[in-house]
């Protein structure tokens, strides 16, 4: 069995989501997935192409480290082209679960559980008062979500509503202002009185703080007891995520921005 082509194609939800397709000459195809990889992944996918053609299928890790360290100096560690691998990789797997008849699982070991938590990404934002966090939450429950995640840091998103920009004193200062640091406090105060004890709540921070603001705003949310504080300060500066998580009992968490075994 020989890889015939590789296909992209671009769907829109929340963002842009971009898939992969691999077709071999013996009509079995694999599909995979590529997140946040923009028209970055789709160019680097139709470049590496031609590469991959007339290969094994089977060799998915051999494919995935030839493609790599072949372009060690264009990224080769983290970014867009980690990205655009990633999607191949998992076609690769698709590809050959499906060529094997077994689910990809039982070909990276096995699996250990038959069902995982999952929570809800829940769209709140700065200036909502308690009724209208309070629908979304409620909505979120209803549905038999028992935890929810919301977006803690001021203008992550303004889907839905005009912006209010006075609430955001400097979108590239990394250290807090009082009221940023309050406004934060009120939606976590108001978004676990309305999940009531029976409903997880994390936040996430998207890398938008620096040491001293993501301390103060971790050990303010201690009370809450969270189920974790996500990426309060950039990923890739293990030093200061060291710091902050050792200065709180707020759990923190990171990996989203991690790539390749070794991030982790």
């Amino acid at each position: 069995m020989k890889i015939t082509s590789i296909k992209t194609a671009a769907t829109r939800g929340h963002g842009m989501h971009l898939w992969v397709k691999i077709e071999t000459d013996a009509g079995v195809t694999g599909i995979g997935e590529c997140v946040h990889g923009g028209m970055q992944a789709i160019a680097i996918i139709g470049y590496l192409a031609p590469k991959l053609e007339g290969r094994d299928p089977f060799a998915v890790d051999a494919i995935f480290e030839d493609m790599r360290r072949s372009h060690v100096f264009d990224g080769g560690n983290a970014g867009a082209l980690i990205t655009a691998l990633t999607g191949i990789e998992i076609a690769l797997w698709d590809l050959k679960g499906k060529a094997l008849g077994v689910p990809v699982v039982e070909l990276l070991g096995g699996k250990f559980r038959d069902q995982i938590r999952v929570y809800a990404d829940c769209q709140v934002e700065p200036g909502m008062d308690f009724d209208e966090i309070k629908q979304v939450v409620e909505g979120v429950v209803e549905k038999g979500f028992t935890a929810l995640k919301i977006d803690l840091d001021i203008g992550a998103y303004t889907t839905g509503r005009q912006f209010d920009r006075s609430l955001l004193r400097d979108r590239f200062n990394y250290t807090a202002s009082e009221r940023e640091h309050e406004i934060m406090l009120q939606m976590i105060d108001m978004v676990t009185e309305a999940a009531g004890p029976n409903v997880s709540v994390a936040a996430d921070v998207h890398t938008r703080l620096d040491v001293p603001s993501a301390i103060r705003l971790a050990r303010d949310l201690e009370p809450y007891h969270l189920m974790w504080l996500e990426e309060p300060v950039p990923a890739e500066n293990v030093d200061a995520m060291r710091t902050v998580t050792q200065s709180t009992t707020t759990p923190i968490c990171s990996g989203e921005n991690l790539y390749l075994r070794h991030g982790f």
